[in-house]
């Protein structure tokens, strides 16, 4: 904004109407993230609507000469967290092909690596988010600053965007392989840290170093030497009265959709039942039990058969709000003290007749390993995918006034195959008859 105070010397805010429509915008987008409980969505949306806000208030010549400074405002929203997985499995992927490069035994599973000096995990803070966030933070001010071309901005925005990632993998491997030739003494503790700032540090520079080598030479144009009249004092307060309105609405009608006109059920929740071929025993309950963002009601039980033993877990909600969320990022689909969620992927499976695409987790305790498929019953509907359970919730509240919703999860230990036990799985949740007859039957009492 320093940059360009020349030109807003010579700048009067003016009222403009139209932006007006990008606040309604930004209003409907709200809501619907609001009711599907996406908070990264519900702040983007309010971000645009500053821009709204702003474009109406000081107009299009102000807005297009603060057009960079107001667009890195979205930069606030801390985002990003749906990369982990996937920066895992690539970090992970990159150091055992380097390890293999160089002639070094290694083991991997998932993100789990094994070595003859020790094991490694490769967790949600070591796939290099930070890094990436960071790093493209930077190299979108830096383009701004550097170049007036327009091709070289977006080529200098990739290369902050492919850098980390590759740079990050890099850094990885190099921990990993100076643990084994130390015998795990170096890059183990805090210098494991230390050596991880150090690298982002000199990426950093070596990539402002490429990027001032294409530096631009510029001058800022002036639109004018004499100042633009100032617009109607009159329209202005038009245009916040107007903000405030549209701004108002969807907060009111996102309020009136989330009252608690429903009595939180007192009654217990009861577990299907399963055929002939499954007995329910108790007192042998397994220490696994997912982690829900507040569950009205929920159920567990165990059950064996000639094929072996499945732990089930049914989450109730009669209605859910921002502490308790069917889809949530806290939820987790184990709980107890030891366990690690590795490999995921997706299983399908039958459930009251109707082919579902459940997702399946490997979780970790030392060295036991269980395998978990987990879905949705939201509006009488089995999904496994939770963007299209937040829409079903979305339906059903609108359309049918239907809030009750449940996650369902299944586990069961995996012995010497994943697939073994991901067909166990399979052929309980067959023999489970009548689960959306219960779980509506549940909503009535």
């Amino acid at each position: 904004m320093w940059e360009r105070r020349a030109q807003l010397r010579v700048s009067q805010p003016q009222a403009y109407w139209p932006a007006l429509f990008l606040l309604a915008l930004s209003g409907a987008a709200w809501l619907v993230a609001e009711m599907m409980g996406i908070m990264e969505a519900e702040q983007f949306a309010i971000l645009f609507g500053i821009q709204g806000i702003l474009l109406s208030i000081l107009g299009k010549a102000i807005y297009r000469t603060l057009l960079f400074p107001f667009l890195y405002l979205f930069f606030l929203v801390p985002t990003g967290d749906f990369l982990t997985p996937s920066l895992q499995n690539f970090t992970a992927n990159f150091i055992v092909y380097g390890l293999k490069l160089v002639g070094i035994p290694v083991y991997s599973d998932g993100i789990f690596i094994s070595i003859p000096t020790g094991n490694f995990e490769v967790a949600e803070a070591c796939a290099g988010l930070r890094f990436l966030t960071a790093t493209l933070a930077y190299g979108l001010v830096f383009a701004d600053f550097a170049y007036t071309s327009l091709r070289k901005k977006l080529v200098f925005c990739a290369l902050c965007f492919v850098t980390p990632i590759i740079a990050n993998g890099l850094r990885a491997y190099g921990i990993v392989l100076i643990a084994y030739l130390s015998n795990n003494e170096l890059a183990t503790g805090i210098d494991h840290i230390v050596y991880g700032w150090i690298f982002f540090s000199f990426v950093m520079l070596m990539l402002t170093g490429i990027g001032m080598l294409f530096r631009d030479t510029r001058e800022l144009p002036r639109r004018s030497t004499a100042p633009a009249a100032a617009g109607s004092v009159a329209a202005l307060a038009a245009i916040v009265v107007g903000a405030l309105i549209l701004i108002a609405l969807p907060r009111a009608y996102a309020a009136y959709l989330d009252r608690p006109d429903a009595i939180r059920s007192t009654h217990a929740l009861t577990l299907p039942a399963v055929n002939e071929a499954w007995s329910s025993i108790s007192g042998t309950a397994s220490d696994w039990q997912p982690s829900l963002a507040g569950p009205d009601r929920y159920a567990e039980g165990t059950y064996v058969s000639a094929v072996g033993k499945v732990d089930l877990f049914v989450g109730y909600y009669d209605y859910q709000t921002h502490g308790k969320k069917l889809v949530s990022s806290a939820n987790r689909v184990a709980d107890a003290p030891g366990w690690t969620s590795g490999r995921w992927f997706t299983s399908e499976v039958t459930v009251d007749g109707r082919r579902v695409r459940a997702a399946a987790t490997q979780v970790f305790d030392g060295g036991r390993k269980r395998l978990v498929l987990s879905w949705y019953w939201v509006d009488h509907h089995f999904v496994g995918n939770p963007f299209m359970a937040k829409l079903l919730r979305i339906k059903g509240q609108l359309f049918d006034s239907w809030r009750p919703a449940a996650v369902i999860a299944v586990s069961t230990e995996i012995g010497d195959s994943t697939e073994a036990a991901e067909e166990r799985l399979a052929r309980f949740v067959t023999d489970l008859p009548g689960l959306d007859a219960l779980l509506t039957a549940a909503a009535d009492r």
